[in-house]
């Protein structure tokens, strides 16, 4: 075991011999950065871009960290923050920062509030510029060298990455150095890993920092693990190589240290704080389990017979866009587990809503609704445990709602063609703009509903009878927009409605609708002046012949005169919530008197084997917070 900081780390897993020579195990105090490693799919497993682009590494949370903003313990910076109740992010960037109040105020500080008692002399920084009662001394800084992911934190974080960057202050690599620092001056801060504090609370004290909830918390093991303590709260990593021979080895360690009591126990010794039961959780279903796989020995004496639980029947019905996972899922469920039938039927979000809850009118009863919509007030209200009580069809019976994945409604048109030409060339679509040619509303109702028309269709023909490309811009092509999209039965179709037309009661424009999303990429791909939308698996299964639109998230304005970025549909951009606002969940919900039937199924569907699948079908596994949700409510099976 070496140090030498988190960018060592990354590049001697990756193999880039400018850190030095290869590791089988690289770690991290911070993310890794998009010049190092492109993220997959799954969202945990990173191709290295520097050194061996051949390597892969993959990332574990190993610990949590706080940040630990410290001064000397009964020193006159502790009292100063004491009697303020401590110091906010903002005070924290001017204390840390070689930016003047100036350049504070045009980051958007309100430097009267900074610095109540500010003297104006941006050649100092003074306690007493906080508060009157504060010593008049000069703040003296310690933090750690530009190499340290610490270092890296910290600057994002609380520096917003200011081109500025640190005042002048005691730099190292070397935390106990920092530490001397600290305790060898009343009038210094410095800050570092809540494991280096932990070792000095006889001589350190660390400062509550304002959250965002508005309240000054300071570090401990609950405030950190719970998230209370931020923005100053981080995730610690380690990156195994993914290679099977050197996962072999790595594999038992991790275990060691993610899942036996003395792993664990190491976590509180040396300082920091350990992950909570469903952070473990993931990192053993998600990541271990998927990584066992690709050994010579597999994983299959996890995914044994006793995991599978005997002969079982499970059915599932619902949403044509959540069709392709539960299709995939059952499929590589019933060869894993050869004792299990599993039914999987389309028929809309209405109906998965419909037959989870054995509403007669929608079909046969099911074990699990699939639907890529929320619930409706007339079907159910979800609480904060993802529990609902069906308000049609059964009413006995309660259902527990899970996120499976995520999509971006892709917009599409024929790779190649004028609408495609057409659409690059303006640089994208705003929402309103799809708004106009999807919409049956005429141009003064688009005006009432508060679209600057103008701005929408800057060569509009004032013509509503029609919708031409030409209307957006004149270099476009002099033909009308076709439209191809879901039909109402559909969640997707749903989805669109509500967002982009803003439910108005004029409803679609005429065009191709279809519930099978293969009816709609033949419109589109046979005509140049076609467009539609429809999940990102479609658009991702028929990348070859179909071109997806980058969207402007503004409903007022056309893309010439948004302000926002268009942003074009792809694994990071649906995950991030950045593609908005077309990313949405995909849901499964579960009958809570079945969950003996399917709670294997489940279990399987959230391990790392299950997320791949997710990425082969085209949709976009979950980020962790949302999958340790889930995790939850699976292992409560509708038990509050």
């Amino acid at each position: 075991v070496e140090s030498g900081g988190s960018s060592s780390g990354a590049g001697r897993v990756c193999a880039n011999s400018a850190k030095g020579t290869p590791v089988d195990i690289g770690d991290m105090s911070r993310d890794w950065k998009a010049t190092e490693a492109s993220r997959q799919a799954n969202g945990f497993i990173l191709d290295c871009l520097v050194g061996d682009t051949t390597r892969d590494a993959a990332q574990f949370q190993v610990a949590i960290d706080g940040l630990s903003v410290v001064v000397k313990k009964g020193g006159a910076a502790e009292t100063c923050v004491n009697g303020m109740g401590g110091v906010t992010p903002d005070q924290l960037r001017w204390m840390f920062s070689d930016e003047t109040a100036a350049d504070l105020t045009a980051a958007g500080l309100d430097m009267s509030v900074v610095t109540p008692n500010g003297d104006g002399n941006v050649a100092t920084t003074k306690w007493s510029e906080l508060d009157a009662s504060c010593p008049d001394s000069e703040i003296a800084l310690a933090y750690p060298d530009a190499a340290s992911g610490t270092y890296e934190y910290f600057y994002e974080e609380i520096l917003h990455e200011a081109e500025q960057g640190f005042r002048s202050g005691q730099q190292s690599s070397d935390d106990n150095v920092l530490v001397n620092t600290v305790i060898g001056d009343e009038a210094a801060v410095g800050y570092f890993g809540y494991a280096y504090y932990q070792e000095n609370l006889a001589t350190l004290t660390a400062l509550p920092v304002r959250n965002s909830d508005g309240n000054f918390v300071a570090p401990d093991a609950t405030t950190v693990r719970d998230g209370t303590y931020n923005p100053l709260s981080r995730p610690l990593f380690m990156n195994l190589l993914v290679d099977p021979a050197s996962l072999d080895d790595t594999l038992p360690f991790m275990q060691f240290g993610l899942s036996t009591n003395a792993g664990q126990s190491a976590v509180g010794e040396v300082g920091y704080v350990s992950l909570n039961e469903y952070q473990e959780a993931q990192m053993f279903m998600s990541r271990w389990l998927h990584l066992l796989g690709m050994t010579a020995g597999g994983n299959g004496d996890y995914f044994d017979d006793e995991f599978c639980g005997g002969a079982k029947s499970i059915s599932i019905a619902g949403s044509s866009t959540v069709l392709p996972l539960a299709e995939a899922w059952a499929e590589d469920y019933q060869e894993l587990c050869d004792d299990t039938t599993i039914t999987v039927e389309s028929g809309g979000s209405s109906s998965g809503a419909g037959r989870v809850c054995a509403n007669s009118a929608k079909g046969t009863p099911v074990d699990i609704g699939d639907m890529s919509r929320d619930w409706k007030a007339t079907e159910g209200t979800v609480d904060e445990n993802g529990q609902l009580d069906c308000l049609v069809g059964d009413t006995s019976i309660t259902v527990t709602q899970l996120v499976v994945a995520v999509d971006g409604l892709s917009v599409v048109m024929k790779r190649g063609s004028a609408a495609e030409t057409c659409v690059t060339t303006l640089g994208g679509l705003s929402v309103g703009q799809l708004r106009w040619m999807f919409s049956a509303e005429t141009s003064s109702e688009l005006t009432a509903a508060g679209l600057d028309m103008s701005s929408i269709t800057p060569n509009g023909d004032g013509d509503d009878a029609t919708h031409k490309w030409s209307e957006l811009d004149a270099s476009c092509a002099d033909s009308e927009i076709v439209l191809a999209y879901p039909d109402a039965a559909s969640g997707t179709y749903e989805y669109f409605f509500e967002t982009v037309l803003d439910e108005a009661e004029q409803g679609f424009r005429t065009g191709t609708q279809s519930s099978d999303d293969n009816v709609l990429v033949n419109t589109i791909t046979g005509d140049e002046a076609a467009i539609g939308y429809f999940g990102y698996a479609y658009y991702a299964e028929n990348q070859a012949t179909l071109s997806a639109a980058a969207i402007a998230d503004n409903m007022t304005h056309g893309i010439a005169d948004a302000p926002e970025e268009a942003i074009a549909p792809n694994a990071n951009t649906v995950r991030d919530g950045s593609y908005s606002p077309l990313s949405r969940p995909l849901f499964m919900n579960v009958n809570n008197d079945n969950w003996g039937v399917v709670s294997s199924f489940l279990h399987w569907a959230f391990s790392g084997d299950g997320t791949a699948v997710i990425s082969e079908v085209g949709y976009v596994p979950l980020d962790d917070a949302t999958w340790q949700e889930m995790y939850r409510r699976i292992a409560a099976e509708g038990m509050y």
